[in-house]
C-alpha cells in the first residue's frame, strides 16, 4: 500500500494532521527549522526556502494514536529521498519548498511539500 501524505502547504507551517493508514491512525506534524536571519534574507531575495537542501530544514514527527494516548514513533529532519521509518510506516520526502509567507501563516504562495507513505 502506497499513498501521498496529505500535506496542504497553503495551510502553512507548523502543521499537523491525522492519517489513517492500515489499521492505525497516526498524527503527523511538520515544522520548519530555520534561523531568523536566513528567513529574513530569503524573504528579501524571493521568499522560497528549499527545506531538503542545505541550511533550513523540515522536521517530521509521527505518533500512533492508541487508547492510552499518543505513542511517539519518529522526530527527525526530512532528507530528500531518504526513507524515514516510523513504526509500521515508511515516509519519503521528494520536495519541500516553502515560501516564507507560509511560516506561521496561510495562503497560496506556491509552497509545495511532496511526500509518500507506505508500509514498512
Amino acid at each position: 500500500m502506497q499513498a501521498s501524505l496529505p500535506v496542504d502547504a497553503d495551510e502553512g507551517f507548523p502543521q499537523s494532521f491525522r492519517l489513517r493508514f492500515g489499521e492505525h491512525v497516526y498524527r503527523i506534524e511538520l515544522y520548519v527549522n530555520a534561523a531568523e536571519e536566513t528567513v529574513e534574507k530569503t524573504a528579501a531575495a524571493g521568499g522560497v526556502l528549499d527545506l531538503l537542501g542545505g541550511g533550513p530544514f523540515l522536521v517530521v514527527a509521527v505518533a500512533r494514536e492508541e487508547p492510552g494516548g499518543l505513542v511517539p514513533l519518529l522526530r527527525r529532519k526530512a532528507v530528500r529521498d531518504l526513507p524515514c521509518p516510523a513504526g509500521e510506516l515508511r515516509l519519503v520526502f521528494r520536495e519541500a519548498r516553502v515560501d516564507v509567507r507560509n511560516l506561521n501563516g496561510t495562503g497560496s504562495y506556491g509552497s509545495t511539500v511532496l511526500a509518500g507513505v507506505s508500509a514498512r
